[in-house]
Formats: structure tokens, C-alpha cells, sequence
């Protein structure tokens, strides 16, 4: 391949308007091809280039949000810096790309090719396209990858130091080899995905969805998995030094086990058989409890930090003033509970159901009347509730700062006094 010489700005948006009529299949269209070319710092938002060619091209400090790349031939061009929030990158070929400090927010990345690759120049201005084992890897570093969606990209030995990729989807994600030191994962769907000898030490991987990935060979050294969804993974040849991870139910004493079994007997009969657990003030930090059934229990005042009651029942349960912080409710049922007072600063509660129990007589007929869940005085700064039940719900002066509440339903809820500053509110159900 011949290396061309620079475009002038005429030229290059002469390319653009061309490659837009080759999309439309519009008679003079032709295929844009910026092989080579020096675009540093250009402000082209919401540019169609779909299937183009940027071989070796320069983009950086570039603007370029909201533009199509889906398909497009990118292989070794520089993004360093570039703004690229919102952009669409599916199946794009960014092997060798140089990503660094962009920012990638809300991007689509699927099925791209971020694998190493390097551009040499040769003699007599011809270029060689050289796949090598230690050039060309892929840079990412510090790049912003918040909610992007990256399911299925090949990112094989790519350089992620410190990228942000809190609440991206890398579902079934290629990431064998790569360099994930301190990155982001908070939140992220990491489900499936290849994490063979990568290094994730000291990384964030708080509430992620590990289930099934495979971590053979993986630095996990001081990471945070506090919350994680880790069915299905063996870590039995990873490292795990340092690293933060739910603690097994068994690992209790056996006096605490013998307690929390005859409570679910208690529950699950009525009353009938078993006894009501009083756990109040225990410390069960880091503990996994998925799937318990914690209804009517008193849990006051427990130190529960970082512990997992996914799919758990707390209906009518007592968790006033208990540090939760950084828990994990997710698909829980708390109906009726008492949350007042606690502290799940950084929970999360994604399709929890917090509403209110009907009352009944002891002959079993409804009384019109509805216990709610109490959570007043709550913090819940920073807490994910998506799609969660709050109806009825009460939430006086509740902190609600920078939770994310899309999809949340607070119908007849009491919000007096609550503060809901930076919170995320989109297709929230909200009392009138």
C-alpha cells in the first residue's frame, strides 16, 4: 500500500460527503478512505462513516461524539484523547488502535477487534500491516468507557490500565491476556467473558456478573468483588491475595448456622415449627446469603457490609440501623421490611421488591390496611435501584443522592424531606 499525501480540509470533507452518497448507493458515491491521513483535533460530531477506511489515521483530541464507525477499518488509527461518547463502533476493526484517555462513554463496541497490531513504515513509502506478540497492543489507558457496550469485542492483551468501564457490558468479551490493573468494573456484565492470565489486580469489580468467566491464570491480587456474581467461576488457579470476595454461609459458626436454619423452618411454616432468629448486632460483613429467607428475622443494627442477599426474602425482616453498605439486594423481597436509619450507601437493589404487606385477620380475610416498608432516614447515596418496587414505601428523609432509580416504581411512596439530588429518575414512577 502507497501512502498518500495529506488532504486539505476541502478535501477531506469532499471524502465525507462522498462516502455518504456511497452509503445511500447515490450515483458519484465513493467509499472514503482517510488512510494515513492527520485529522488531529477535527470537530465532526455525528459523522456517518460507516465501513470507511482510517488506516493509520490521526484522530486525536479529535470530537467526534454520536458518529457512526460500525465496520470501518481502523486498524492502528490514533483516538488518543479523542471525545467519542455515544459513537458506534460495531465489529470495527481497532486492532492496534490507540485509545488512550478517550472517551468512550455510552459507546457500542460490539464485536470490535481490539487485538494487537502495528503499522510500519517501509522504504519507497509503502507500509507493511505487522501482527506481532509485544507491538502494536491495543491502548485503552484511562479511557472512558462508562456504560459502553462491549459484548462479544476481542480486547486479547489490550493495555485497560485505569480505564473506567463501570456499568459496560463485556458480555462474552475476549479479554484473555489483558491489562486491567486498577480499571473500573463496577457494575459491569462480565458474563462469559475470557479473563485467562489477564491482570486485574487491585481492579473494581464491585456487583459485577462474573458468572461463568473464566479466570484461569488471572491476577485478582487486592481486586474488590465485593457483590459479584461468582457462580460458575473456578478460581482455584487464580490469585486471589488481598482480593475482596463473599464469604461463604459455612464459614459461620456453627451455632449462627444452627440459628439462621431454624429460622427459614420458622418462616417457611408460619410459626409452626422452628424458631424466629434474633441476629441483632451480629457482624456478617462480606457474608454471601443468597436466596435466605430472612422474613420476620431482627436484624438490627448487623454489620452487613458488602454481604450478598441476592434473591433473598426479608419480608417484614428488621434491618433498622444496620450498615449495609455496598450490599447486594438484587431481585430480594423486603416488603414491610424496617430499613430505617440504615446505611446502603453504594448498595445495590436492582429489582428488589420494597412495597407494603396487606394485613390480615388470623382467619386469614384481607383487612385493607398495608404495612410499608419503612426506610426512613435511609442512605442510599450512590445505591443502583433500577427497576426497583418502592410503592408505598416510606422515605422520609431518606438520602437518595446520586442513586440511580431508572425504572424504579415510588407510587404512593413518602418522599417529605428526602433528597434526591443527582439522582438518576428516567422512567421512574413517581407519587403524584
Amino acid at each position: 500500500m502507497v501512502a498518500t499525501l495529506p488532504k486539505t480540509p476541502e478535501e477531506i470533507l469532499r471524502i465525507l460527503d462522498l462516502h455518504e452518497r456511497w452509503l445511500r448507493k447515490a450515483p458519484g458515491g465513493a467509499r472514503g478512505d482517510l488512510t494515513m491521513q492527520n485529522l488531529s483535533g477535527v470537530n465532526l460530531p455525528g459523522i456517518n462513516m460507516r465501513a470507511a477506511k482510517f488506516v493509520g489515521c490521526d484522530l486525536s483530541n479529535s470530537r467526534l461524539t454520536k458518529s457512526n464507525f460500525s465496520g470501518c477499518d481502523l486498524f492502528s488509527a490514533n483516538f488518543r484523547r479523542a471525545h467519542l461518547a455515544e459513537c458506534d463502533f460495531t465489529a470495527a476493526n481497532l486492532r492496534g488502535a490507540n485509545l488512550r484517555d478517550a472517551n468512550l462513554a455510552r459507546a457500542t463496541l460490539v464485536n470490535v477487534d481490539l487485538r494487537n497490531g502495528t503499522l510500519l513504515g517501509a522504504a519507497d513509502g509503502a507500509m507493511a500491516f505487522v501482527h506481532s506478540e509485544r507491538r502494536g497492543l491495543a491502548d485503552m489507558t484511562g479511557a472512558n468507557l462508562l456504560r459502553a457496550d462491549l459484548s462479544g469485542a476481542i480486547l486479547s492483551e489490550a493495555n485497560m490500565i485505569g480505564a473506567n468501564m463501570a456499568g459496560a457490558n463485556l458480555q462474552a468479551a475476549q479479554m484473555d491476556g489483558a491489562n486491567l490493573r486498577r480499571a473500573v468494573l463496577q457494575g459491569a456484565n462480565l458474563a462469559g467473558a475470557d479473563l485467562r492470565g489477564a491482570d486485574l489486580a487491585e481492579a473494581d469489580l464491585r456487583q459485577i456478573d462474573l458468572r461463568g468467566a473464566k479466570v484461569e491464570g488471572a491476577n485478582l491480587v487486592n481486586c474488590d468483588l465485593t457483590g459479584a456474581e461468582i457462580a460458575e467461576v473456578d478460581f482455584s488457579r487464580a490469585k486471589l491475595d488481598g482480593a475482596k470476595v463473599a464469604i461463604s454461609i459455612s464459614s459461620l459458626h456453627h451455632d449462627l448456622q444452627r440459628i439462621i436454619r431454624e429460622h427459614e423452618l420458622w418462616a417457611e411454616s408460619e410459626g409452626r415449627h422452628g424458631l424466629r432468629a434474633d441476629l441483632s448486632r451480629q457482624n456478617f460483613g462480606m457474608i454471601d446469603f443468597t436466596g435466605i429467607d430472612f422474613s420476620g428475622a431482627n436484624l438490627g443494627e448487623c454489620l452487613l457490609r458488602g454481604a450478598v442477599l441476592r434473591r433473598s426474602r426479608l419480608v417484614m425482616a428488621n434491618l433498622g440501623g444496620a450498615d449495609l453498605t455496598e450490599a447486594n439486594f438484587a431481585q430480594a423481597t423486603l416488603d414491610g421490611a424496617n430499613l430505617a436509619r440504615a446505611r446502603l450507601a453504594g448498595a445495590i437493589l436492582n429489582g428488589a421488591q420494597i412495597g407494603a404487606v396487606e394485613l390480615r385477620r388470623p382467619d386469614g380475610s384481607t383487612t385493607g390496611r398495608f404495612w410499608p416498608a419503612n426506610l426512613s432516614g435511609v442512605n442510599l447515596r450512590g445505591a443502583s435501584l433500577r427497576g426497583v418496587n418502592l410503592q408505598m414505601a416510606t422515605l422520609v428523609d431518606a438520602d437518595l443522592t446520586g442513586a440511580n432509580l431508572s425504572g424504579a416504581n415510588l407510587a404512593n411512596a413518602n418522599l417529605a424531606g428526602a433528597c434526591l439530588d443527582g439522582a438518576v429518575l428516567e422512567s421512574a414512577v413517581l407519587p403524584e
